[in-house]
């Protein structure tokens, strides 16, 4: 149940410099935070599926029809929406997924008419998952490191300590949703 502050500064403790009490305040390394927390943010968010930040909406159609003749319809994505994961028809009930779509400036292109999407959003910090959470850490004491220490090799052994987090934050992730992989038995399949 961490704030935003509370990220910045466990960012801030990775790299020896000083805490902050808010973004606003008049210190480097709250300039620095400012700057770089929600960029940072939105990359650990896009960089995966993760399970606490999905949820799925129906989109508004626009009235307006896409330039590109290869997709026949314009929707509207939820104001909260960071990366678009799948979308499916929105009164199929079976939730399959339908494939062929594309992101352009704030609106989704797609063949069908009526869709509904997965997607990840902008997760309140409170919500984060503890192993997501440690990754945006990492990933922002990364991008703290070389305007508040100016030590590029400081930088590269926290790039490696941020891969690890999120290889592990990924990993635990996984383990919480039902395969999407089709496994085949290669004896069987020999003898086909």
């Amino acid at each position: 149940m961490s704030s935003q502050v509370d990220i910045a500064n466990q960012a801030l403790m990775m790299l020896g410099a000083s805490p902050i009490v808010s973004f606003m305040d008049e210190s480097v390394e709250a300039e620095a935070v400012r700057v770089l927390y929600n960029p940072a943010k939105k990359q650990i968010l896009r960089s995966y599926d993760w399970n606490c930040a999905s949820k799925s909406a129906t989109l508004a159609l626009l009235s307006d029809p896409p330039i590109d003749p290869k997709w026949k319809f314009r929707f509207s994505l939820p104001d909260d929406c960071i990366r678009v994961l799948e979308i499916f028809q929105a009164t199929s009930g079976t939730g399959a997924m339908w494939g062929d779509f594309s992101v352009e400036t704030g609106t989704l292109l797609a063949r069908i008419d009526n869709v509904a999407c997965r997607y990840i959003y902008d997760v309140e910090e409170p919500d984060l998952d503890p192993h997501v959470e440690m990754a945006f850490v990492a990933r922002l004491a990364v991008d703290l490191s070389y305007p508040l220490t100016a030590s590029s090799s400081r930088e590269g052994n926290l790039v490696e300590i941020a891969e690890r987090k999120l290889d592990e934050a990924r990993t635990t992730d996984s383990q919480e949703r039902t395969s999407k992989h089709i496994q085949i038995n290669t004896l069987q399949h020999a003898r086909m």
